[in-house]
């Protein structure tokens, strides 16, 4: 049974994977040729391709948990996903990934050795994706009827350091 509380409707993934793909562009634009920063775009990247996946099966009203971007690329396109000027660059883009990822590498320092996708290559397959996916996702939603609200979060500051007797 679905948790309610917890499950995220396909336009709230859809909404995430948006968010997650802007941080991506951002990244790739200021900072794209530093080396350094490949394993935090092909993680931001990666996060991206899971959300869209996720979003479009939930879109066609199943659910999945998990992180093997392999086994829900393999559901979706057996639902019709496909990049129709590109049949070969999603399937190869969600394997690299994948394969890049083991062990959480993108996330986490590892000593062990494996391959992934150029990163302009992948953002423009990963752009695809999304404007594959969006209008799938939007189409599910009515939109004569308002939404209920998701979630709030309250975001707390850092308070001002007291004054100190010679201060005004």
């Amino acid at each position: 049974m679905a948790n309610q509380s917890t499950d995220a409707s396909a336009m709230a993934l859809l909404n995430y994977a948006r968010k997650y793909h802007q941080a991506a562009e951002i990244v790739f634009d200021k900072a794209g040729t530093d080396p350094g920063l490949t394993p935090v775009l092909n993680f931001l990247y990666f996060h991206t391709v899971e959300l869209l996946l996720k979003s479009y099966l939930r879109a066609h009203g199943r659910e999945r948990r998990g992180h093997k971007i392999s086994e829900l690329y393999d559901e979706t396109r057996q639902l019709g996903l496909s990049i129709q000027d590109d049949p070969w660059g999603l399937q190869n883009i969600v394997s690299l990934l994948q394969s890049g990822n083991v062990d959480m590498g993108f996330r986490y320092f590892t000593l062990k050795s494996g391959s992934e996708p150029e990163l302009s290559w992948t953002r423009r397959i990963v752009g695809e994706l999304l404007q594959i996916v969006t209008p799938v996702v939007e189409s599910t939603i009515d939109k004569s009827v308002l939404g209920k609200p998701a979630h709030f979060k309250i975001t707390l500051s850092m308070p001002a350091p007291p004054k100190t007797p010679n201060q005004p």
